[in-house]
């Protein structure tokens, strides 16, 4: 099990328990915004790790610590308001989607200490806590959004990986890249802190299990009634089928036994939970952008679990393992994103005529780059042909990047490079 023992080499966990914060990269990203806004929203999915952080963070540890998942706090956020805020200090609000009412009060509070009181409210990004505020904290609050693990922050490692080079304009050099690190446990592991850090597959896979079960299906049915259960977890197992591909919402329907409109209801309910990530075709140069959306689940453990892959070794398969991979690489992908001042658009490029695709397109501020994915351990010219579509037919394409399973970063066309899974 070479993937945990590297993790725990970093982790330092005893037992199943880990005995030691591993500091988050947006960490550094949420204490320079809180300079400038008198509250952060922390969002995220359930489970990556939002109320490990606002306990552990060393910037945050003379902060007041407030969740309302305690039914005290939570009866004096809704009964008592101003009552729960006496102390003069700065405030961490714990699932605060529990309670969107209590926003007024922080908007009253920060008003009337003229913006010199922080806040950070948290919460899993359901639609109250994302909808609430926005109208109630308009112009006072800053939106972050923390992801799961990437694959270099829980070794450790620093934020500026290679991306971050690439993105800035660096030259990329040819280099070897040592790992003996495995990569269909890693992307079978995913992004969650407890299925990351389980001792064993069995751990990892009653984890996987417990929150598919927990955090996906009950929390979203505490948001809206669900008549069909069972039509919604077959929905959820399709979408994790088709991880990457064009999700048409009639077969989904077919999938699943429900209407059209339920499906939408449905993967609605998915994106605004930050479970699902709609990609959307990229167009530049007076083309018309290919209409259907992608989706992707928001970890790659997760999205394995529902396809019904139950261990690592499923994922040996090259035809099997390159679907999740892409899953894997937009995990990392995202957690670099969300560190960024200006969060650029994630999205997809496929030509209408002749299938050319190239899997991921980042842009912003009038930089691009493309991304591709692939399994296999050596990258050739040949491989590189969507790309080199791409870029011919966007100039302002900098850079083409085609991540693969190998260990070295080489230079395969003009502007085009493989880059190892390890070091993205």
């Amino acid at each position: 099990m070479l993937f945990c023992a590297q993790i725990c080499d970093i982790l330092m966990p005893k037992g199943d328990l880990v005995m030691k914060y591993i500091p988050r990269w947006l960490e550094a990203r949420l204490a320079e915004v809180l300079k400038s806004h008198p509250v952060v929203v922390l969002t995220g999915p359930r489970q990556v790790g939002k109320s490990t952080l606002l306990e552990y963070a060393e910037f945050l540890k003379d902060w007041r610590y407030i969740t309302l998942d305690d039914p005290d706090a939570l009866e004096q956020a809704r009964e008592d308001p101003k009552g729960l805020f006496w102390e003069d200090r700065p405030t961490i609000i714990d699932e605060a989607q529990r309670c969107p009412e209590l926003m007024l009060t922080v908007k009253y509070i920060v008003d009337k200490s003229g913006r010199n009181r922080n806040f950070i409210l948290s919460g899993s990004g359901n639609i109250s806590l994302r909808q609430a505020p926005r109208e109630t904290l308009a112009g006072r609050a800053k939106y972050l959004h923390l992801t799961g693990f990437g694959y270099r922050e829980m070794r450790g490692l620093p934020a500026r990986g290679l991306l971050e080079e690439v993105w800035s304009g660096q030259e990329i050099e040819d280099s070897n890249i040592k790992s003996n690190i495995d990569l269909a446990q890693a992307v079978w592991r995913g992004c969650l802190p407890g299925v990351v850090l389980a001792s064993n597959e069995k751990i990892a896979l009653e984890r996987l299990s417990g929150y598919v079960d927990t955090y996906i299906q009950r929390d979203i049915q505490d948001l809206v009634k669900i008549r069909h259960p069972q039509h919604f977890r077959r929905l959820m197992e399709a979408l994790a089928q088709a991880a990457g591909w064009e999700s048409v919402q009639d077969e989904l329907s077919k999938a699943c036994g429900e209407t059209r409109t339920n499906v939408s209801r449905y993967m609605s309910l998915l994106k605004d939970t930050n479970i699902l990530y709609e990609l959307k075709g990229y167009a530049a140069n007076g083309e018309r952008a290919y209409k259907q959306s992608k989706y992707f689940w928001f970890d790659s453990g997760s999205a394995c679990f529902l396809a019904g892959i139950h261990s690592a070794a499923q994922l040996k398969e090259p035809h099997v393992r390159g679907r999740y991979l892409e899953n894997f690489i937009l995990q990392q992908i995202l957690s670099w994103a969300s560190l960024q001042l200006t969060a650029p658009e994630i999205l997809y490029w496929k030509l209408k005529a002749g299938g050319s695709e190239v899997d991921f397109v980042i842009s912003s501020a009038g930089r691009t780059i493309g991304i591709e994915v692939k399994s296999a351990e050596q990258i050739t010219f040949a491989d590189t042909r969507p790309m080199r579509e791409f870029i011919k037919t966007h100039p302002r394409v900098s850079k083409g990047i085609i991540v693969y399973a190998g260990n070295r970063v080489y230079p395969v066309a003009t502007n085009i490079y493989a880059v190892p899974w390890t070091v993205f």
